[in-house]
């Protein structure tokens, strides 16, 4: 892109007239993001902030507009707003109206593919992958075609018990990096994805479940999207991810252009994204404000400090475009030429649970609104029924994690509720054993652990009765 080019767009951006297209001479600028149908075959939205998010938004409301049937998976929240505008978009929140399960034999791929996606989610090791598509292989030969996590952990325990001790320690490790995928336990009934359909992925679960989530909704697509939606791109298309999850993303990506659907992603930047993505790219928008020198004499892009070489973007008197609102510049990259685009401003507003599930209604699905007075069950709770049991795994675990707890200490004891206890704490990997350097064993808490406990402390106030 050359600087004279990138000036110029700049500078017709603020003419009275239409704005131009400064790519070639003579041509207009054709609709109002400047980019034909074939330009968001593979389309990536850059930028940091609001005008990101409301740059991918408008695009949304204009392909809707079109006729496009749009999937969005959306894990910021952001794109919520857009259900005042779009009457016939469903709101699918995962683990509140969906349920989405990566560990199922109907999933593509499975086991080996889950297995790998698990690997890049996880960061586990190549061998804590192959034990998982053994204890996947295993749950299935029993019976079990959508095993849940406690039943992978049940099957790893079974492989752990026919392996050499030195390879336990393997599957100790992948058992504790399990224990974050609780989530996917829920029982939640599956019900086809009809577009134009959100796909809301809560931020309050844990960023691992929701790239696990993401990944397999992507490797997993509905046949009747003409285009589809993603923000952040980079959670579901990571850069090292391992060969064959690589491989089956992008064959996902071609199998949607050749069916002619629409791949837009959102993205801080496109350098965090794999090369079989930039390479193919069939247009960028990059967002981002338009401001003037303080003498108001030259609007400079900045969004890159390149296009002003090299010297540090002005902040002087920013200009709105009509609208009113903040300046946004939004310009568009295809082949060599250069857009400088004007778009219509949406106030989006936030909505409420209640406002989407009326909205579900009068499209014949169900959507729950949260109630603030349910009460979630902790860890703890869920595995000791018996709450004198569960006082006395928190006030043990307390201890563990406030200094050194011998094994010999517990295991002498006479108490069998104690003894009780600690079986069942090692059996959910919420503590280990682990020796020094004189042979001694102590416990620890894994992090499965930690969390449990403070979740306990949340729940009690941070008091714990030694």
């Amino acid at each position: 892109m050359r600087h004279t080019e990138a000036e110029g767009a700049l500078e017709g951006l603020f003419s009275d007239g239409a704005c131009t297209w400064c790519g070639r001479a003579g041509e207009r600028l054709s609709g109002e993001f400047g980019l034909e149908r074939d330009e968001l075959k593979r389309c990536c939205i850059t930028g940091i902030g609001p005008e990101r998010a409301d740059a991918a938004m408008e695009l949304v409301l204009r392909c809707s507009e079109a006729g496009e049937r749009l999937l969005i998976i959306d894990m910021t929240g952001n794109y919520l707003g857009l259900v005042g505008y779009m009457p016939s978009l469903r709101v699918y929140r995962v683990w509140r109206n969906f349920q989405t399960n990566p560990f199922s034999a109907s999933r593509r791929g499975f086991p080996e593919l889950v297995s790998a996606t698990v690997q890049a989610v996880l960061r586990t090791t190549r061998s804590e992958r192959v034990y998982l598509e053994r204890a996947l292989q295993l749950a299935l030969s029993q019976g079990r075609e959508s095993p849940k996590t406690s039943d992978i952990l049940e099957k790893l325990l079974q492989i752990e018990a026919e392996v050499h001790p030195r390879q336990g320690q393997i599957i100790d490790g992948l058992r504790n990096a399990l224990w974050e995928l609780q989530a996917f336990d829920r029982q939640i009934p599956q019900k086809e994805v009809l577009a134009p359909a959100l796909i809301d992925i809560p931020k309050a679960c844990s960023i691992m479940v929701c790239r696990l989530a993401a990944m397999d909704l992507f490797l997993n697509l509905p046949h009747d999207a003409t285009g589809v939606v993603i923000d952040p791109a980079d959670r579901i298309f990571p850069r090292d991810a391992p060969e064959e999850l690589s491989e089956a993303l992008e064959t996902s990506a071609d199998e949607l252009a050749k069916k002619g659907t629409l791949l837009v992603m959102a993205n801080s930047t496109t350098s965090s994204l794999p090369r079989w993505i930039t390479d193919t790219l069939s247009s960028e928008i990059r967002c981002g404000t338009v401001l003037r020198d303080r003498d108001g004499s030259k609007a400079r892009d900045c969004t890159d400090p390149k296009k002003q070489g090299g010297k540090a973007p002005s902040f002087g008197r920013s200009w709105s475009f009509g609208g009113g609102g903040d300046p946004l510049l939004i310009a568009s990259r295809y082949s060599e030429s250069v857009h400088a685009v004007r778009i219509r401003r949406t106030e989006f507003k936030p909505i409420t649970d209640e406002e989407i599930e009326l909205h579900m209604r009068s499209l014949g699905e169900s959507f729950e609104a949260h109630k603030e007075g349910e009460k979630k069950a902790t860890l703890l709770e869920r595995i000791f029924a018996d709450s004198s049991l569960r006082r006395s795994a928190r006030d043990l675990m307390a201890l563990i994690r406030g200094g050194r707890v011998p094994v010999d200490a517990v295991t002498k004891q006479r108490s069998g509720a104690l003894k009780r206890v600690i079986r069942t704490l090692s059996k959910y990997f919420l503590v280990v054993e682990f020796a020094d350097g004189s042979g001694t064993n102590w416990y620890k808490l894994t992090k499965a652990g930690e969390r449990a406990l403070e979740e306990e402390e949340d729940e009690n106030e941070g008091e714990v009765h030694i």
